[in-house]
């Protein structure tokens, strides 16, 4: 029998201990089930492209008996996400050699003269450039700055640019939402108003997508308000 006089769980512990307990399943959960469901959605769209052929080539070359099978439906299905997986490696090793270059470079040059095309294209082509292992050079560092307003915050220098008459450099710097990245803002700063962040731009995108989960554990030192600003 329990003492009127024992101590009760407090109940602010236990609900807090379950919002501790849930928010961790929910952070278990949420990367497995966007993954799962991009991978699905991924699927779904190839074989929406490839299924018809992937379907003409089974029934000409398989036993009645296997595509007749209810789940070979599916079975098409991600065959035609592997086949385009082979396919885009495949083009990856051809465009590593010259020959692939130079058919890239005739394709490039076929958009960009076709018009009301070109100007889609090109943008396309900019952003897949800053983005992926081609661009790795578009983000020369990380540097911190102070925006919106006394907050400072992480942004990519893309460009080092001069102004003219007084000669002062300015960096071309691009301060991306997150946890998306693929948008932001655009700031042209003074070099003398931003510091070093400490990380390569490798670092500093996975710091954004984890909604700064993966920041440092030590973060530079920030550089006094410029009052002029």
């Amino acid at each position: 029998m329990t003492s009127p006089n024992a101590p009760r769980p407090s109940p602010a512990k236990g609900n807090g201990a379950l919002r501790t307990y849930f928010m961790r399943g929910l952070f278990v959960v949420i990367p497995v089930a966007v993954t799962v469901w991009l991978l699905d959605y991924a699927i779904t769209l190839t074989n929406t492209w490839l299924g018809p052929l992937v379907h003409l080539l089974a029934v000409h070359l398989l036993p009645v008996a296997i595509t007749a099978q209810s789940w070979f439906g599916s079975l098409e299905a991600v065959i035609s996400f592997l086949l385009l997986v082979a396919f885009l490696m495949a083009l990856g090793v051809v465009a590593s050699y010259r020959m692939g270059k130079e058919g890239l470079r005739l394709i490039d040059h076929i958009f960009i003269h076709i018009p009301g095309v070109n100007s889609i294209y090109r943008s396309v082509r900019k952003m897949v450039e800053a983005f992926g292992d081609s661009g790795a050079q578009s983000f020369k560092r990380c540097v911190y700055l102070y925006f919106p307003m006394d907050n400072p915050t992480l942004g990519f220098v893309t460009r080092e640019v001069t102004e003219a008459e007084s000669g002062r450099k300015l960096l071309v710097v691009f301060v991306p939402h997150g946890p998306s990245p693929a948008s932001g803002f655009i700031q042209i700063v003074p070099e003398e108003d931003t510091w070093d962040a400490g990380i390569s731009p490798e670092d500093g995108f996975k710091m954004i997508m984890s909604v700064g989960v993966l920041a440092p554990d030590v973060l530079p030192k920030g550089k006094p308000r410029n009052p002029k600003q």
